[in-house]
């Protein structure tokens, strides 16, 4: 999104591939956006009447962005992660449009074993290979993606996921204004998925060994289903120092809750998944979550994550712990010391993490592949 907003800024049209989605708020509406240009298996026709008038539907849609692409539309694409840079390889190759690939998520050969994903990694190198650009997070990051698909680290260019830090909210009470929560607790903030690889297990069974005072609220980035084991944990154990919030916000409002929290957790654990291994072990600068609990000052508390550890060793933001068991302790911590892990936390985003203080660079590695 910060990509698209400083690219209309500076005067582009920018068009939006993606589908919609009923658990994502829909796209900032200054921007168009068509259907993501997927390539149906078989024919149109189908058993099912529903099912047939929709693969007919985005055939149609299909068709649309085929036209725009022969019509001269675009100067450039950017296709974000393996399914968006196979898809732009396509066009870009078709229509001689550079191909900048945005890898924000990255699968590794040894960790695949369904024979489609195994494909599809194949596909992404090719295109990799064909990409004027690659955009990444940071250079540990670029380094394992060149050695994994093959690249030159001269193809990349560095821009951590992280929003602008010349837009901001003022200061917020957004979770205790709408939880009635208190001056005097302390407002422990786990937002985005909540799942087995983000500890959910772990942290529902540690919370109630936390000190008093410390209250956790748990923000899904959409609204959970039936099948979310343990939202509905959750919510049947009414745990009192425990608050559920489910409600996807757009970004400005989210912002307002992240600022109104005092502590961010950022949990990452490797499980035997795509995407959910070597790409979570070396997460980087690459999470979005991280780089907003910064932006507003929140010390983070991770878990056996090395990135991290190895950035607290420049900056003191935060906590990064050898088992969750020290939780407790650490919260003890950064409350007891809370003034300076909060500048480390804000010195941090504005040294290395703020989009601002990257957008020359990139837009400059953007002119060069137009040129």
């Amino acid at each position: 999104m910060c990509l698209s907003e400083a690219l209309t800024r500076s005067g582009a049209r920018v068009d939006v591939l993606m589908n919609a989605s009923n658990q994502h708020l829909p796209i900032d509406s200054a921007l168009t956006r068509y259907p993501f240009p997927s390539h149906l298996p078989g024919g149109v026709s189908h058993g099912h009447i529903r099912t047939t008038l929709s693969r007919l539907w985005q055939r149609i849609q299909r068709i649309r962005v085929d036209r725009l692409f022969a019509a001269g539309a675009y100067d450039l694409i950017l296709g974000v992660d393996s399914a968006g840079v196979i898809a732009s390889y396509k066009y870009a190759r078709r229509f001689g449009i550079p191909l900048v690939y945005l890898c924000f998520e990255m699968s590794f050969r040894d960790e695949l074993t369904i024979s489609t994903q195994i494909e599809e990694k194949e596909r992404e190198c090719i295109a990799s290979q064909f990409a004027d650009l690659v955009i990444v997070s940071d250079q540990g990051r670029a380094e394992l993606l060149a050695d994994e698909n093959g690249l030159s680290l001269e193809k990349f260019e560095y821009l951590p996921v992280s929003p602008r830090g010349s837009r901001r909210v003022e200061e917020s009470d957004y979770l205790r204004r709408r939880f009635n929560l208190t001056e005097r607790q302390t407002v422990v903030l786990h937002s985005g998925s909540f799942d087995s690889w983000t500890y959910a297990g772990e942290l529902l069974e540690n919370v109630t060994t936390w000190p008093e005072g410390f209250v956790l609220v748990v923000h899904t980035r959409y609204k959970p289903s039936e099948a979310d084991m343990y939202v509905q944990e959750m919510q049947q154990a009414k745990l009192p120092n425990v608050v559920l919030s489910t409600e996807p916000l757009p970004q400005d409002e989210h912002e307002q809750l992240v600022a109104s929290a005092d502590i961010g957790l950022a949990l990452y654990k490797a499980i035997p998944r795509r995407y959910l291994q070597k790409n979570l072990q070396n997460i980087g600068l690459s999470s979005g979550k991280f780089s907003l609990y910064m932006k507003y000052g929140l010390p983070v508390i991770s878990v056996g994550q090395q990135s991290y550890a190895q950035l607290l060793e420049e900056y003191h933001f935060g906590e990064d712990l050898a088992s969750f068991n020290e939780m407790p302790m650490a919260l003890d911590r950064v409350r007891s010391d809370y003034a300076h892990y909060r500048a480390e936390a804000q010195r941090l985003f504005s040294e290395k993490l703020d989009f601002d203080i990257h957008w020359v660079k990139v837009a400059a590695r953007l002119l060069g592949v137009l040129r």
